[in-house]
């Protein structure tokens, strides 16, 4: 015949804990292409920006100058001459 065994006066430690509640809501391909969107949009659209920025400057600047000694000649093709 087997006794049972003694009971001990140890407490018992909860592992695991299930809390019922709320379920989570359901993300959509929106919603996380929005929240990609974040910091890594923000620094895209600061690059692009910068970029049209520069090229319009750029095309700015060479419309003001001349670009080549014939045109600053007066588109004379005659480089030998004065």
């Amino acid at each position: 015949m087997m006794q049972d065994p003694q009971p001990t006066n140890t407490p018992t430690v909860t592992i695991v804990q299930i809390v019922e509640g709320d379920e989570a809501r359901e993300l959509g391909m929106i919603d996380v292409s929005v929240a990609a969107f974040g910091l890594t949009g923000l620094i895209m659209s600061a690059a692009l920006v910068a970029g049209l920025l520069a090229g319009a400057l750029y095309i700015w600047y060479r419309s003001r100058r001349p670009v080549s000694i014939i045109e600053a000649r007066g588109h004379q093709h005659n480089l030998f001459r004065v």
